[in-house]
């Protein structure tokens, strides 16, 4: 079986000229890094990243600069790192040597490993609580009477324990 001639399929084809890296649309740009074309100009209109020139026909027009730029505002995000982090970062990178931005991500990675730990801790420390809770919940004998949730006075069963150890209504 012979492959179907695609219609309007010209012999003359060629590739197109490669786009200057001067010149790039939002689109372009939009493809070659996998950022949407919304995300990046939501970054410039909250001023993450400059907005670029436009073009006599009013397109933005990008510079391999700030494909660079976008890459690196990638990879930051995928650390999970916040906008307001990142910013110090991204301004003046363009004219900053690369050994300078390198160092300047490293310290900003450092911080963020920092922050995860500290995140860790505070998860296993609520996780420590939350099976504490979960013991009690499980030793403590359910109340034998009819009343309802509303008219309990003594709920120190099902009441997360305070800090001043209290648990139960006052009457």
């Amino acid at each position: 079986m012979q492959p179907r001639p695609v219609a309007n399929e010209s012999r003359d084809w060629r590739p197109a000229a490669p786009v200057p890296l001067d010149q790039l649309t939002i689109g372009q740009v939009a493809r070659r890094t996998g950022m949407r074309a919304k995300t990046i100009r939501y970054y410039e209109d909250i001023g993450l990243l400059p907005r670029p020139p436009r073009g006599t026909n009013g397109y933005r027009r990008y510079n391999a600069a700030e494909v660079n730029r976008i890459i690196l505002l990638q990879g930051i995000r995928c650390l999970g790192v916040p906008l307001s982090a990142a910013r110090p970062l991204l301004i003046g990178v363009a004219d900053t040597r690369c050994a300078e931005v390198q160092e300047d991500l490293l310290r900003l990675v450092h911080q963020r490993l920092q922050a995860l730990d500290h995140e860790i801790a505070e998860l296993h420390r609520l996780r420590a609580e939350v099976e504490g809770y979960q013991r009690a919940l499980d030793a403590c004998p359910p109340d034998a009477t009819e009343q309802t949730f509303g008219a309990c006075t003594d709920i120190c069963c099902i009441a997360l324990p305070s800090p001043d150890g209290g648990g139960s209504v006052e009457t």
